[in-house]
C-alpha cells in the first residue's frame, strides 16, 4: 500500500515538475519572441531617423550656401521634399503648392516653344531684372517687392538652392532660368560634357517643379568670362554653345551688373549708383533695352530693388521678363 502511495506521489511530482518547466520555456520563448520585435521596431526607428538626419543635414548643406537662410526655411525645405516624394501629380497649373512633384523623365526645350512668352507691351525703353544663384529665404520678399509694383523679372535658379522656391516664382508669373545644377566652377568648367550635364540637372530639377522644359540659361559669371577661359578654354566653350544651340536652350548674359557681389557686404548707395551708371551709353544717352544682374541671395538686394524699380520707372522703362524672343545681351 505504501509503495503504490509512493508511486502516485512521484508520478504528481513529476507530471508537477513537466508543467512548471514548460511554462518556463513557454515564459522565455514569449520574451525572446517580445525583445526581437522591440528591436526590430527599434531599429525601424533608428533607421528613420537616420534618413531624416541625413536629409535634414543634405538640406542645410544647400541652405547654408544662402547667407540669408534661419532655421525655419531649413525645416519648411525638408517638410516640403518630404511631400514632394509622396505626390505623383501630373497636373501643371497656377495653384500648385511647394509638394507639387512630376516624374522626372529624359528629354530637352521643345522646339520653337517658349514656356515663358512675354506679351507684355513694349511703350519705349525695356528694362529686364533678372536675379541669380538663389532661390532662397531672400525669394519670397523679391517676389512681394515685384508683386507690389506690378514687375515682372527672370530668376536664374541653381540646383543646390531652396529649389521648392521655384514653385513660387513660376506661380507668380516669372521666367524660370537655368543657372546650372552645382554652381561649381571647377566642376561645370571642367569639360563640354561637364558643362552639360550639370545644365541638365537643373534642367530636370526645374521640370520636377513646375512641369516645364525651361530654354532659358545663364552662365555661372557670364559667358567667355576668365574663369570659364581658364577652365574651358576657347574651343571648349564653342562647343559647349554649340551643344546649347542645338538641344534648344539660349543663353543669356547682361549689360548692368548691379555690383552686390562686388565687396563682402556692398551698400544700398553703392548698388543704386552702379545700376544708374549703367543705364546711360557713353554718350550720355539711355539705353533702349537694359538686363541687369542681381541676385536674390543678397540682403542689399532685396534692400536696393524698390528704389532700382522706382528710378527705372521715372526713365519710362518697361519691364518685361525674359523669354526666347528677348534680346541676349552677350558679352561681345
Amino acid at each position: 500500500m505504501k509503495k503504490g502511495l509512493y508511486y502516485v506521489f512521484s508520478a504528481k511530482v513529476l507530471i508537477a515538475v513537466i508543467v512548471g518547466m514548460t511554462l518556463i520555456i513557454t515564459a522565455m520563448l514569449v520574451a525572446v519572441i517580445g525583445m526581437k520585435k522591440n528591436k526590430g521596431g527599434n531599429d525601424v526607428a533608428n533607421a528613420s531617423s537616420a534618413v531624416s538626419t541625413t536629409s535634414g543635414q543634405s538640406n542645410t548643406a544647400s541652405v547654408d550656401s544662402d547667407p540669408s537662410a534661419n532655421s525655419s526655411g531649413q525645416t519648411s525645405s525638408v517638410i516640403s521634399t518630404a511631400s514632394n516624394q509622396s505626390n505623383s501629380s501630373s497636373t501643371v497649373s497656377k495653384t500648385a503648392s511647394s509638394e507639387y512633384t512630376v516624374p522626372n523623365i529624359d528629354g530637352l526645350p521643345n522646339a520653337g516653344d517658349d514656356p515663358f512668352k512675354d506679351t507684355t507691351p513694349a511703350n519705349g525703353r525695356v528694362c529686364y531684372l533678372t536675379f541669380d544663384d538663389g532661390p532662397c529665404a531672400n525669394t519670397n520678399k523679391i517676389l512681394n517687392i515685384l508683386a507690389e509694383n506690378n514687375v515682372k523679372a527672370t530668376f536664374f535658379v541653381v540646383g543646390t538652392m531652396s529649389t521648392n522656391k521655384i514653385v513660387d516664382i513660376y506661380n507668380a508669373g516669372h521666367s524660370v532660368g537655368l543657372h546650372t545644377g552645382s554652381h561649381d566652377l571647377s566642376k561645370v568648367y571642367a569639360n563640354p560634357e561637364g558643362f552639360i550635364n550639370d545644365l541638365k540637372s537643373i534642367s530636370d530639377t526645374v521640370y520636377k517643379k513646375i512641369g516645364i522644359r525651361s530654354n532659358l540659361t545663364r552662365f555661372p559669371g557670364g559667358s567667355a568670362t576668365a574663369a570659364m577661359k581658364k577652365r574651358l578654354g576657347s574651343d571648349g566653350f564653342e562647343t559647349v554653345t554649340q551643344l546649347m544651340e542645338e538641344q534648344g536652350y539660349t543663353y543669356f548674359d547682361w549689360n548692368i551688373d548691379s555690383g552686390d557681389t562686388h565687396e563682402k557686404s556692398p551698400s544700398k548707395s553703392y548698388v543704386m549708383n552702379q545700376v544708374k551708371k549703367g543705364l546711360y551709353k557713353s554718350n550720355g544717352e539711355l539705353k533702349s533695352e537694359v538686363c541687369i544682374l542681381m541676385h536674390d541671395i543678397k540682403g542689399v538686394t532685396v534692400e536696393a530693388l524698390p528704389d532700382i524699380i522706382a528710378e527705372l520707372k521715372s526713365l519710362g522703362y518697361t519691364f518685361k521678363r525674359l523669354d526666347g524672343s528677348a534680346p541676349s545681351f552677350k558679352f561681345k
